[in-house]
This record gives C-alpha cells, sequence and structure tokens, in this order.
C-alpha cells in the first residue's frame, strides 16, 4: 500500500500526520550499523536497539508522509530517548506540526514527533525544524 504523502504548502500548525507503524527487526539494527560503520554495538548479545537507529527509523517514516521541496534543508534535531527498544518491538510514529512560518524570503517548518511501544510508552519523543525554499509562484 502507498502512502499519500502531503505537500509542505498544504501543512497548517496543529497537522497530525497519520500515525505510521513499523518494526525494529535485526535486518533494520543491521542495516543501521552498516550506514553508520559501527561494528562495536553488541546489539546481538542483548537485543538492545541503538537509539540512533530509532530516530532514524522515525525520520524515515515520517518522510514518506510529506512530501518536502528540493533545496529543504534539515537544521536542527532534539531527541530524547525515554525507553529501550528491543528487536522485534513494535514501534508507531505519532507527528504532528508544531509550527509554520515565514520571514521574508525564508520558509520554516517544526514537527513534533512521539515514538510509542506496543504498550503505548513513550520511547523517544522529537522536534525536527526544516528551513525550506521559497515556492517558485512567490518570485
Amino acid at each position: 500500500m502507498t502512502e499519500e504523502k502531503i505537500e509542505y504548502n498544504q501543512l497548517e500548525t496543529g497537522y497530525e500526520f497519520p500515525p505510521s507503524s513499523y518494526e525494529l527487526d535485526a535486518s533494520v539494527v543491521t542495516t543501521y550499523l552498516r550506514a553508520v560503520e559501527d561494528t562495536s554495538y553488541p546489539y546481538e548479545d542483548n537485543k538492545a536497539v541503538p537509539p540512533m537507529a530509532i530516530a532514524a527509523s522515525a525520520m524515515a517514516a515520517l518522510s514518506r508522509s510529506i512530501s518536502l521541496p528540493p533545496g529543504t534543508i534539515h537544521i536542527s534535531q532534539e531527541l530524547e530517548f525515554r525507553s529501550e527498544a528491543r528487536i522485534g518491538d513494535g514501534l508507531t510514529g505519532y507527528a504532528r506540526v508544531n509550527r509554520k512560518w515565514s520571514r521574508g524570503r525564508f520558509h520554516f517548518l517544526d514537527v513534533e514527533l512521539n515514538v510509542c511501544n506496543d504498550n503505548q510508552e513513550t520511547v523517544l519523543t522529537s522536534k525536527t525544524s526544516f528551513i525550506l525554499p521559497q515556492p517558485d509562484d512567490e518570485g
């Protein structure tokens, strides 16, 4: 099933993205560890998922719900890991537009993201910000 992406210009402060669910299986963790070239994380021994793998998975899920124009820059990220995730855990990300504003030619978007496990315990809270290029029709 293909998820419908919402365009940036359709977003308003308070908009809630549809929840996105995914599982943190061993292949996700292995792929993450290869991508960051980490050969020391002992997840096979304790089944704990590296915290930044949780954040990367959450951002990937968000990116399947929003269409940002070319030239968008990810300018900040605040992360608070509240609970451990283990291989095989199901997670659900809940994202909402915290703020959307313009200052002169600059357009900004702040998104809050909360990730919960199957027991509805919060695993991660996050705030992420983007600066977006001026749309062509604004001259």
